[in-house]
């Protein structure tokens, strides 16, 4: 027979789960969230270029509930998201979370895009926010800088990752002044991208600089004024990260 203290402990361990299984239900029925609020920006990536006078913002959010209450009472692990575009974050206890008029937006969206943004470096950065636009404690942000460029200029994004590069041609005016954003995926492995006039190598039209990831690396150069089919490859591994610079 099971003796009285026994028992007794078996019931404390039913009343200890009974109240855990309690309280969890509790958080999931009032939208809280269990973890820690976490808010990056997916896109675009820091020190990226990008052609054009718009920038579309993309964010991640984990451990916390976007709703549409902007301007009403606060609810524990509920908000929503201020975008800014250069301007410092506003991160002071209590007080909203507002910059300047026309640098900061308030959304439950998960990207904003950003329109006439003018050609030079730009500060985006986003922060998680309660329902009266005050900040969390401690404050929830991310931040990149991108390089705007003017339609004029050709942007090439590349990306390597399991020692390939994720295209085998790359096409651009001829003359054009070229900006490569090369995202290196594969993490402590050496790549670059180098543009060569044919595929022998022995002559360089721009080669990049080499660098192990997980990071992006930004090339500039001028592609040659003569159309053609040229030849671009990681210069480390030459056999199986390889293609076709096209210039037309």
């Amino acid at each position: 027979m099971m003796s009285s203290k026994n028992r007794i402990s078996k019931i404390s361990l039913l009343l200890l789960m009974a109240a855990i299984l309690f309280l969890q239900s509790g958080i999931a029925d009032m939208g809280m969230t269990a973890g820690s609020p976490a808010i990056s920006i997916s896109s675009p990536k820091n020190g990226a270029a990008i052609s054009g006078d718009s920038v579309t913002v993309m964010v991640n959010v984990s451990d916390f509930n976007l709703v549409n209450k902007l301007g009403q009472p606060n609810v524990a692990g509920e908000g929503h998201i201020h975008y800014f575009m250069d301007a410092p974050v506003p991160t002071a206890p209590g007080k909203p979370a507002l910059s300047a008029p026309g640098t900061y937006a308030p959304t439950i969206n998960t990207s904003f895009t950003w329109k006439n943004v003018t050609t030079g470096m730009h500060n985006f950065s986003v922060e998680l926010v309660n329902n009266d636009h005050t900040p969390l404690n401690p404050p929830i942000m991310d931040r990149v800088s991108v390089d705007v460029k003017s339609p004029d200029d050709t942007i090439v994004n590349i990306a390597a990752k399991n020692i390939a590069f994720n295209t085998s041609t790359i096409t651009v005016p001829s003359g054009a002044n070229v900006t490569v954003n090369f995202d290196n995926q594969d993490a402590g492995v050496a790549h670059n991208v180098a543009f060569y006039t044919a595929p022998d190598a022995k002559q360089p039209i721009y080669v990049g600089a080499i660098f192990k990831g997980q990071k992006t690396m930004v090339y500039k150069f001028k592609a040659p004024d003569t159309p053609g089919t040229y030849f671009f490859r990681c210069d480390v591994h030459p056999t199986n990260m390889k293609g076709d610079f096209i210039v037309t």
